[in-house]
């Protein structure tokens, strides 16, 4: 049966699905990254895995990686910073040559958009926002089925977005970047601050989750805090999401998307977050005749977002010859 091979590479592990041309994942195969043996390294360990999986239907192979891979030679532009080796490094060359098939290699936040808009949230919507809030925030834009791929696919970097011309230096060179106040690690750091400056903040929920060390207090248990009414991560989390919904207005004003759709991490406090950020678009962080085009959703696939976009941008490139 005709399919291709998924892969999303990360800095801890690597992981594979063959996938056939509906987007139902038939096998799956997980492998440490081990990272600091270098890209050489990690790509032999991604062939082991597409021998494993492939079948005599085995069309093409898709790669989901850090960094930014040049979409048409898949030279790695910009490297994936947690992989030895890998600034310019050849990559889907490499890979084609030990694997014997096609290879297409795109950067892991576009194909996580990709797979949302084919068999997520987005599925149906004409032009698709990703927004993935981890550590850091990640982004991706899909419009009519396609990835928007910017100059030398280095668009979408939505967690740069400054929303504060005198904020917060960022470690990207950037000033009030919106992933500084707004990401999973922003939250957290927000948190522990306040909790070490509020009179209030010995009676707040987040004090017994932490059994009093404050340094442990992550957006987890804000949003679990929250959840539960503490009076203080729901000051936090409004903070939180006021500072998102200031970057994601200025997207939709920018794209006039169909659908925004929020993953990541710290989607999974659900609506208390699809709510905060509704209410602080509604308020003026959007131009409204925009906004009223935009429906905002959660991610729908969880970490098979990005296989099933490297599934889909395999699926394209055998499609287009």
């Amino acid at each position: 049966m005709a399919n291709v091979i998924a892969v999303d590479l990360g800095g801890t592990n690597i992981r594979a699905a063959r996938i056939d041309p509906n987007g139902k994942i038939v096998a799956r195969e997980k492998i440490p990254t081990e990272a600091a043996a270098g890209m050489q390294s990690v790509c032999e360990r991604i062939a082991g895995l597409v021998a494993k999986l492939r079948t005599a239907g085995t069309m093409a192979v898709g790669i989901g990686t850090p960094g930014v891979p040049d979409p048409e030679t898949g030279t790695m532009r910009l490297p994936a910073v947690n992989i030895a080796g890998s600034a310019g490094f050849p990559l889907t060359p490499v890979l084609s040559k030990a694997v014997q098939l096609p290879v297409k290699a795109d950067n892991d936040g576009n194909l996580a958009a990709l797979g949302e808009s084919w068999k997520g949230a987005g599925k149906g919507e004409s032009v698709v926002l990703v927004f993935t809030l981890g550590t850091g925030i990640g982004g991706g834009c899909v419009i009519n089925g396609k990835v928007f791929h910017g100059n030398h696919n280095m668009g979408t970097e939505f967690g740069h977005v400054s929303i504060d011309y005198r904020g917060r230096q960022c470690p990207c060179g950037g000033q009030g970047c919106v992933e500084m106040y707004a990401s999973a690690a922003a939250l957290g750091r927000d948190a522990r601050e306040a909790m070490r400056d509020s009179l209030s903040a010995g009676t707040s929920l987040l004090m017994k989750m932490c059994h009093g060390k404050i340094d442990t207090v992550d957006a987890r248990m804000v949003c679990e805090a929250a959840r539960q009414g503490d009076a203080l991560a729901l000051f936090l989390l409004d903070q939180c999401c006021l500072y998102l919904a200031c970057g994601i207005g200025a997207l939709i004003n920018s794209f006039n998307p169909s659908c925004v759709i929020i993953g990541g991490g710290m989607s999974l406090a659900g609506d208390a977050l699809l709510t905060r950020i509704q209410l602080a678009l509604n308020r003026g962080r959007a131009f409204k005749p925009i906004l009223q085009d935009a429906r905002i959703k959660l991610a729908e696939l969880g970490d098979d977002a990005g296989l099933l976009g490297a599934a889909r941008m395999a699926l394209d490139s055998v499609e287009a010859k």
